[in-house]
Parts: structure tokens; C-alpha cells; sequence
């Protein structure tokens, strides 16, 4: 088919040839200008008078299978959906947080807990922390926190520091602030053996500038056992002895909000103060039991305690 038209294509070309030659041989230029013109001419009448088509648009209707394809949404897989567990993460044990302190620190002269393995089992609500133990740790190198640790580990019986250890020589119970932590815990109603007590740092020194260069340290390094004495015996109360100890344990808690407050009835005037963090424990910082006798009336902040103890 196509070589028939490509024939009918030459054929029209060879005529085209010879009719403009013989109209060359007959008029020559003038003639040949004069046709060409007047067919130019025809050419531009015509297509002036024909109007362009349309080119229709085909319009494909769809069958009702491709409708269905359309309109009907893929089903989506039913995947399982993988939740982010949200629980809260199971506290470390007292066990686990005492295992975790540095052996550099196990071997410095020091103390860890002051009453026995009895205080800290089932749920207490009140917790005792001073700063750290004092004393002289050339004289008492052999006082280690090691040795604390295996101690308070194989002690067979219900043990307190305040009540049962003889400080300096004199009788059990009786020596600086012994009988005064005595009376506090008398007074509340507490068990002296089964009332945990601690120190926020472990480390012993013979005041509180000695430990300055390590203090902060120090804190960061014995915290995670008080947290881990907080959470697991559910203690509702930590009373601090002094400042110190009592702003970090503020911060560490986050008990921020003010609560009340005992100030000493003499010249001095020293405060006690509570406060509550968002979960309803309270901090409550005293005047530390070796400058202030509590024994007192003037200078015991025990009524604030039992206030704040009173509202659990």
C-alpha cells in the first residue's frame, strides 16, 4: 500500500515537472508568473471559505468494573500496632544502688546507715538524713564505708546508732546529738531501731569545709542509694539535719512549694522549715541536732515534724 502511494506521489511530481516546462517553452516567464499568481489566488479563496473541523473528543464512559476500581477505597491491611510501653521503669533496689557505689569510695573513711537492715524492709514513712559523718578520717581510717556496708549486712539484730553506740567513750545514747534525735523520735512515736537514718554523703570528715572541693561529687555519688531507700520503702517524710542537706534533698525531690515553718522562741531565732513536691512527699529541713538542743522547747522543731507527719 505504501509503495502504490509513494508511486502516485512521483507520478504527480513528474506531471508538475513538465506542465511548468511546457508552460516555459510557450510563454516563457511572464506566462509562467501570471498562472502561478492566479493559483495563489484559488488557493486563498478556498481556504478562506473553509471552516477549520473539530477534532471530537472522545469521551470514554467507564465500565461499572472500573467505577468499583474508582470509588471503592483499598482496604488497609491490618497490621499490628506496636505500642510504646509507658510504664515507668522499676526502681533500682537498695541492694543494687549500694552494689553500684565505687570501690574508691567503699575504701574512704566514712559511715553508710545508722540503724539496721530491719529499718529499711516493708514501708516506713519517715526518713532521717544529716549531712556526713563526723570525725577525724586519719584517726578512724580503719572506719571504712566498706566496713559499714558488711556490717550492716551481717548485724543479726535491730540496730540504732543514736540508741546503742557509745560516741566518745560515754554511755549509749547519751553523747551530742544522740539524746537529742532520741527525743525527737520519742516524741513522734517512732522506733529509734526501725526509723531509717543516713547521711547524704557517705564520707566522713571533721566538718563541713573539709568536704568543699568534692562536696557536689560526693552527693551525686550517694544519691541514687537515698532515692532507692525513698522509693522502695515508700517514705513520705525525709527530715534533713541542717541546710546542706536539706537543699539538696529539696532539689533532688523537687518539693519547691512551702508548707510550714517553726522558728526558735530565743535571740537567735533559727528556722525549721517543710516543704511538698507535686507528688505529696515533703522535706523537712531542721536545725541540725549538734548546735540546737532539741531537748528544748524553745528550740524543738519536733511539733513541725509531727504537723507535717499528721497531714500523710
Amino acid at each position: 500500500m505504501r509503495s502504490i502511494t509513494a508511486y502516485f506521489r512521483l507520478g504527480g511530481f513528474l506531471a508538475v515537472i513538465m506542465f511548468v516546462t511546457r508552460i516555459f517553452e510557450d510563454g516563457g516567464w511572464p506566462l509562467f508568473l501570471f498562472i502561478a499568481f492566479v493559483v495563489l489566488i484559488i488557493i486563498g479563496l478556498v481556504l478562506s471559505r473553509t471552516k477549520p473541523s473539530k477534532v471530537p473528543t472522545s469521551i470514554h464512559t467507564p465500565t461499572a468494573r472500573e467505577k468499583r476500581a474508582v470509588t471503592t477505597p483499598k482496604p488497609i491491611p491490618n497490621h499490628p500496632v506496636h505500642r510504646v510501653n509507658s510504664a515507668p521503669t522499676r526502681p533500682v533496689s537498695i541492694d543494687q544502688a549500694l552494689a553500684s557505689l565505687p570501690p574508691w569510695l567503699i575504701e574512704r573513711s566514712g559511715s553508710l546507715f545508722y540503724t539496721g537492715r530491719e529499718a529499711f524492709a516493708g514501708r516506713r514513712q519517715l526518713y532521717l538524713l544529716g549531712l556526713n559523718p563526723g570525725g577525724d578520717p586519719d584517726l578512724q581510717r580503719q572506719d571504712t564505708i566498706g566496713k559499714a556496708l558488711t556490717d550492716f549486712r551481717d548485724r543479726p539484730r535491730p540496730w540504732s546508732a543514736y540508741l546503742d553506740d557509745s560516741w566518745q567513750g560515754a554511755a549509749p545514747g547519751t553523747w551530742g546529738m544522740q539524746p537529742r534525735v532520741l527525743h525527737m523520735l520519742k516524741e513522734l512515736g517512732c522506733d529509734p531501731r526501725l526509723t531509717p537514718a543516713s547521711n547524704v554523703v557517705f564520707v566522713r570528715s571533721r566538718d563541713e569545709a573539709a568536704l568543699r572541693t568534692e562536696k557536689a561529687r560526693l552527693l551525686q555519688l550517694c544519691w541514687p542509694v537515698h532515692q532507692a531507700v525513698i522509693d522502695h520503702l515508700g517514705v513520705e517524710v525525709v527530715v534533713c539535719f541542717g541546710a546542706t542537706a536539706g537543699k539538696w534533698v529539696r532539689e533532688q525531690i523537687r518539693a519547691n512549694r512551702p508548707i510550714g515553718e517553726f522558728r526558735e522562741q530565743n535571740a537567735r531565732g533559727w528556722k525549721s522549715e517543710a516543704h511538698q513536691a507535686i507528688n505529696g512527699r515533703a522535706v523537712i529541713t531542721v536545725t541540725h541536732p549538734g548546735r540546737a538542743d532539741w531537748r528544748n522547747p524553745a528550740a524543738d522543731p519536733t511539733p513541725l515534724v509531727r504537723q507535717i507527719l499528721d497531714r500523710r
